[in-house]
């Protein structure tokens, strides 16, 4: 998904100064505005719940009882499967459309096949509420009908009233007996509970072992044993011979306890152990449904271990995160087991570890993935010697946990769930329901949504009318977000941010991206800790179907794990068909070339049918190992930065040149071919039809940024590397057609500072070379294009130079600009730059950051609402009119290029006509004409410039 979409046009594009900053932002879309009015709403409060129950790990997916008094009878739901029990044995097992008496038949999906649980409702005449993402089900059984069938929040008298803390990830959802005439539900999420009173509110919410309520006896669950005090997987109450004489069967796992709520534990063990019909339930009810996989934790010496053992595949493996006493991070390792094994079991090795190359062997004893379960650690040295023990409790069924807040504007969707019984599903897989926390749940990574709950009011006249009717097209569309101001809003809203890595994420619903067709992005890349905050936009998303808008909420959570696109990992990391063939969250389907097309000829409709029609909703193995046991700072967030660890990749000493194009279409790399000190590296793009053909098919996005275009650069000493912008973006599958009437495309790009920093940290002579795919699936190769980094003249040269070296000075030229607090330090060094030395011609480029955001309002998502810093008109007329008349100096060897003067003539004539000047900013429009044409710029070209200049004036008199 990216941050920065190109805006092309034919012959000229819009003209911009084109920086390598971009987010990935999937698959283009056209999108309609939305109006200013709008409210901030928090994820926890009920309306974005993510999923109301959380995955089980048992093999059932919920258990009713038939009665609540002797004799007790239990169903249990397993899909769309069901087997009944009494306390003794198992009574019966079949389809659940063909349990009693067929009372659920025409259940509608996807609850009649892939339910996450389930509870009766026996005040209202034994109906059952089933549960699917965050929708839910009233079924009647002896009418056969729905009574309600939406979201969970919205189920009358009981919805509206559940706490926010309990609106998602839940364990237990348990009907009580009817007091007083108060109907009641216990909530139970970990070691905490609530009890929702039908029609009125929340009886008690606390931890569990402190309930209490009129009427309810509590004095047992002071005597929860530790491990049977919370997480459990279900369920079951048993009523005696009054309200008060309750008891609950508890489900935790492979392990259940037989509870009296006022005298404790009666019976805890395994299933047979605690109730003997329990024990059984045919063979699959047993079966796990996750992975056979358990984190444990322990400290020896003042060192902490987070332990990850995982017996999923045919071969174990066992990772772990090393900390010190106060918390900071020390070292991680992975071993790989040589046999498999079965519990209890040891599995020793040689262990690989992250920050250095020492072969330390690892031995662990586990005896259980589950609840009371142990796992020694061993570590010495390669002969056994200097052994360090750790004696490790199970901690969870999930390898990482990772508290996941998420913020809304009103009107919004949320992340979606999506039936895979809507369309017919690849070979293999099964009806399911997939949420963004059952497609990460799938591979042991929990996201537990936070608990933070508060409402942020945006005031609908938030941009005075005076500036909405001055601003122009482009700055009268409210609510649109940069990344510089989705950070700023992270930072300040996000209850969990520090600026230190750890488990935590951000996730942000907003309405719309500054550029038209971003659909999502991981916007945290600049700063020291990133990858802890992403964007999701319901602008472009609206009209889509919940399978591809789920997909782009996986998809850019997976960027937060530090997952590159399929296509752009490692050489050693691709997939098929060099990525393009993986079926993976992390692919798209315009760019997924099916089997047996090893150069992605495959038309973009036919890519879309093929990854549909095999995609499994999953990550590929090697994904799933990063996610599993990567090393704990190439996944936390705040650790190292989005992409690193491509720099690493030995650099090449020569490129083969790859087979001659058959797409009729030339590129060019063109511009200066001399910069100074200090001074942004641009190089202009060209896309023309090469002759052998009156007519050629060309992807319009011609940025570095995108998905078809990547620039080589060769430093002086000769190693090869491509330029990798801050974050990549997702290209859009559109074509165009190159003619006689369009016959060139064209772009131009900032390469100075990127994901590995600095491109060009010594003088010398680099060779700049671009590789364009076409849409035939050739591959289009530019000459090399040499430009010259000089060394400074002198010192004034060396300090103005240094004044636009640094990454905040990087990434305010990628951003065009920004108001964020973290790019302080490079605003005050462009400030410095025009103050100090503002005849260099250097400073020319600081004008051009500065002007451009002074032009522009900057959003700031605050603790009462969004504020706006309006623009400041007279600081970016000052500056922008600076830039263009150094440009246009021809006394001055100075400037900035074609395509960026372009945009730049045009932004200040915006900043005229806001200032009330439409006289001005015809003067500026019509210039911008005179000065193409004296160029003798082609007459397509020149035709673009004519007909931008003429919109943006219509534009802005319209507005006036």
């Amino acid at each position: 998904m990216r941050l920065w979409v190109a805006r092309k046009q034919k012959g000229l594009p819009l003209g911009l100064f084109r920086p390598g900053l971009t987010v990935c932002a999937h698959c283009l879309y056209r999108a309609s505005l939305l109006a200013s009015s709008a409210w901030v709403l928090r994820a926890r409060q009920g309306r974005r719940a993510m999923g109301f129950m959380r995955s089980k790990t048992t093999g059932f997916s919920a258990v009713i009882p038939t009665s609540f008094q002797q004799p007790w009878k239990l169903w249990f739901l397993r899909g769309e499967e069901a087997a009944l029990i009494d306390t003794q044995a198992l009574q019966w097992q079949k389809p659940l459309s063909e349990a009693f008496d067929g009372a659920f038949t025409g259940l509608p999906e996807p609850f009649a096949s892939c339910s996450d649980g389930a509870f009766y409702l026996h005040h209202k005449n034994g109906n059952t509420l089933f549960l699917a993402g965050d929708q839910c089900l009233e079924w009647n059984w002896g009418d056969r009908k729905v009574i309600y069938q939406g979201p969970i929040t919205g189920f009358p008298e009981f919805g509206p009233h559940i706490p926010a803390a309990f609106r998602s990830d839940i364990d237990i959802a348990m009907q009580l007996p009817t007091v007083y005439s108060t109907r009641r539900t216990l909530l139970i999420k970990g070691d905490q509970c609530a009890i929702v009173r039908w029609g009125e509110g929340v009886g008690y919410q606390g931890p569990l072992s402190e309930m209490a309520a009129a009427g309810m006896p509590k004095a047992g669950w002071k005597m929860l044993p530790k491990d049977m005090s919370g997480d459990f997987d279900h369920a079951v109450l048993f009523v005696g011979s009054s309200a008060t004489d309750s008891q609950t069967l508890f489900i935790k796992g492979d392990q259940a306890m037989y509870f009296d709520w006022e005298k404790g534990p009666i019976a805890v063990g395994t299933w047979g152990q605690a109730m003997t019909g329990l024990g059984a339930l045919p063979a699959d009810y047993h079966k796990p449904r996750l992975p056979a996989a358990g984190r444990f934790s322990g400290i020896t010496d003042g060192l902490r271990v987070d332990l990850r053992v995982d017996l999923e595949g045919e071969l174990p493996v066992v990772s772990g995160d090393l900390f010190y006493a106060d918390g900071d991070y020390y070292n991680s390792f992975i071993l790989d087991g040589n046999q498999a094994v079965t519990l209890p079991a040891t599995i020793t090795g040689t262990a690989k570890y992250a920050t250095n190359t020492s072969k330390t062997k690892i031995s662990v004893v586990v005896d259980k993935l589950a609840p009371g379960g142990i796992a020694t650690l061993t570590r010495s040295e390669p002969d056994g010697s200097k052994p360090t023990t750790y004696t490790c409790a199970y901690t969870s069924r999930f390898l990482r946990t990772i508290d996941w807040e998420v913020d809304a504007i009103k009107g919004t969707t949320s992340a979606p769930q999506y039936f895979t019984g809507a369309y017919p599903r690849p070979p293999g897989l099964a009806k399911k329901l997939i949420t963004v926390q059952s497609a990460f749940a799938d591979v042991g990574i929990e996201l537990r949504m936070t608990d933070k709950a508060d409402e942020i009011d945006v005031n609908n006249q938030w941009v005075g009318e005076d500036e909405k009717a001055q601003a122009g097209t482009e700055e009268a569309t409210n609510l649109r977000w940069s990344n510089a101001e989705l950070h700023a809003a992270m930072v300040s809203n996000f209850s969990g941010y520090r600026d230190t890595p750890q488990w935590k994420l951000w996730g942000f619903a907003a309405t719309r991206y500054v550029d038209d067709g971003t659909r999502g992005v991981m916007f945290d890349f600049f700063d020291g800790h990133q990858r802890q905050g992403l964007a999701m936009f319901h602008d472009e998303m609206k009209n889509e179907g919940a399978r591809d808008t789920l997909r782009t909420w996986v998809h850019e959570i997976g960027h937060a794990f530090n997952l590159n696109h399929s296509w752009e990992k490692n050489a050693d990391q691709l997939g098929p068909r060099k990525g393009h063939g993986d079926l993976s969250w992390m692919n798209y389907p315009t760019q997924y070339w099916p089997s047996g097309d090893e150069t992605g000829s495959t038309g973009v409709g036919g890519r879309i049918v093929a990854y549909w029609q095999a995609f499994a909703f999953q990550f590929t193995d090697g994904e799933r190992r990063h996610l599993r046991h990567g090393f704990y700072n190439d996944l936390v967030m705040g650790g190292r930065g989005f992409g690193t660890g491509a720099a690493d990749r030995p650099a090449l000493q020569q490129f083969d040149l790859p087979p001659a194009s058959r797409s009729g279409l030339r590129l060019e790399l063109s511009g200066r071919d001399s910069f100074s000190h200090g001074e942004p590296v641009v190089t202009e793009i060209k896309l023309s039809l090469d002759g052998s053909t009156a007519q050629a098919d060309a992807f319009p996005d011609l940025s570095p940024r995108g998905d078809n275009l990547t620039i080589l650069v060769t430093d002086p000493a000769g190693a090869i590397r491509p330029f990798r912008p801050i974050a990549r973006a997702c290209g859009s599958p559109d074509h165009v057609t190159l003619d006689a009437s369009t016959p060139a495309l064209y772009d131009s790009a900032y390469l100075g500072y990127g994901a590995d920093g600095l491109t060009f940290p010594t003088s010398g002579t680099y060779q700049l070379r671009a590789l364009y795919k076409a849409p035939d699936g050739s591959t289009v190769t530019s000459p090399e294009h040499a430009i010259e980094v000089n060394a400074p003249r002198d010192e004034q040269d060396q300090q103005a130079g240094d004044l636009l070296i640094g990454s905040q000075q990087g990434t305010l030229l990628a951003l065009l600009g920004s108001d964020t607090p973290q790019l302080q330090e490079g605003n005050d060094a462009l400030d410095t730059l025009i103050a100090d030395h503002g005849d260099h011609p250097l400073a020319v480029y600081a004008r051009m950051v500065k002007g451009t955001n002074a032009g522009r309002h900057f959003l700031t998502l605050g603790k009462d609402g969004i504020s706006v810093r309006r623009a400041d008109t007279d600081t970016s007329i000052e500056q922008l009119s600076a830039v263009v008349e150094t440009t246009l100096d021809p006394g001055i060897d100075a400037g900035v290029d074609n395509i960026t003067l372009n945009e730049t003539m045009r932004r200040l004539a915006r900043a005229h006509a806001r200032a009330g000047d439409l006289k001005q900013a015809d003067v500026v429009l019509d210039q911008l004409v005179d000065t193409f044409r004296d160029k003798d710029v082609p007459p397509p070209v020149l035709a673009t410039i004519v007909e931008q200049a003429e919109t943006t004036r219509a534009q802005l008199h319209d507005q006036a």
